[in-house]
Parts: C-alpha cells; structure tokens; sequence
C-alpha cells in the first residue's frame, strides 16, 4: 500500500492537518528539558514521523514543518533546529514508500525507523546544533540523544500505522497500486 497522491486525496489532506494541528500543540506544550538550552524530549517527534509514514516525503515535509513551527515558537533551544528536525524526520520516514513498496513489511518497517532516526534525528543535530556550540563532544552527544528519541517515536509512528490508521482510513489514504475499472460488457445484436 503506498499513499495516495496528496492533492487528490482529501481525507489524507485531511488526517495530516490533523496531525499537524495536534503534533504542533504537543510539540509547543510537552517539553522535558535534559539539557535546557540545547536538548530536550517531546512527543512531537512522534507526529513528524507519523506525517512521513502516512504521507510520504510530502506528507512529512507538511506536518514536521508545521510541527517545527511550534518548537520554533515554544523556544528552549535554536529555532532552526526544530523546524529543519521537524522537516527532516518527516522526510526520514517518509523515504521508506519510495524504496519499499509492501507498507506492512518488516523491510519498510525498518527502514522508516532507521530513515527518521538517522536523517530527522541525527544529521540535523550534527549540523544544525554543531552551528551554535563549540563542543563537538556535545553536539556528538544531542545528535545521539535525538537518534534514539527518533528511534523511539518512530518504532511507536509505525505501530500507531499499522494499529489505528491503517484499520480506520486504510481503505480511504492507502491505495494498493491496483486501478480497479467498471467493464460492462454488451451483447450486441
């Protein structure tokens, strides 16, 4: 199953603004300093990555944009780094439907969790981060911080896919590959 294109498909527009509007609350209010200034943990990694498993790279661009607004906004840390992480783990798991196509395979499974972790948790702390503090040893630190944080949620964003949204709006976001015509056949005279 792989998504349907986003200009096409209302309810998949639909359940992304959704995600985008509960993802951008989450990120802006559930905080938990570890390093305050420079690192901290939230649930709204969980909704960028959703964006991305859901959407693929545009749905994940969409929603950890918006997401990334609200950690911009929320303050605590660089505003750069929540919108480019937001983005970048939306792009992470949103990767996977482009090089596995079988949504429920282990394969896709795995390569969503490493994608998020690797590309929205990691490179952004080890660029982004390493911009505004001296220490290589703490960037090196947060990027891994942020890879096992990705690593988490996106474990959780696959599970939600395949528990909830797959079961509830499977039928309407998801399209098999398969175009399914009407042929009537008529029996001439």
């Amino acid at each position: 199953m792989e998504s349907r294109s986003l200009d096409k498909n209302t309810v998949l527009l639909t359940t992304l603004a959704v995600l985008a509007a509960i993802g951008i609350v989450a990120r802006m209010f559930i905080r938990i300093p570890v390093i305050p200034g420079f690192f901290e943990l939230t649930p709204g990694f969980l909704f960028s990555l959703l964006g991305g498993v859901i959407g693929g790279i545009p749905g994940g661009i969409l929603v950890g944009g918006i997401v990334g607004i609200g950690g911009a906004m929320a303050g605590g840390e660089f505003f750069l780094m929540p919108m480019i992480g937001n983005i970048f783990l939306g792009v992470g798991t949103g990767i996977a439907i482009h090089l596995v196509r079988d949504r429920n395979s282990w394969k896709y499974a795995l390569v969503a969790i490493l994608g998020g972790s690797i590309i929205g948790g990691f490179i952004p702390s080890m660029t982004v981060f390493a911009a505004v503090t001296a220490s290589l040893e703490l960037t090196f630190i947060v990027a891994i911080a942020d890879m096992i944080q990705a690593l988490i949620w996106g474990v959780v964003a696959i599970m939600v896919d395949r528990l909830f949204i797959q079961r509830i709006l499977g039928d309407y976001i998801y399209s098999d590959g398969a175009i399914s015509e009407i042929i009537i056949d008529s029996e001439e005279d």
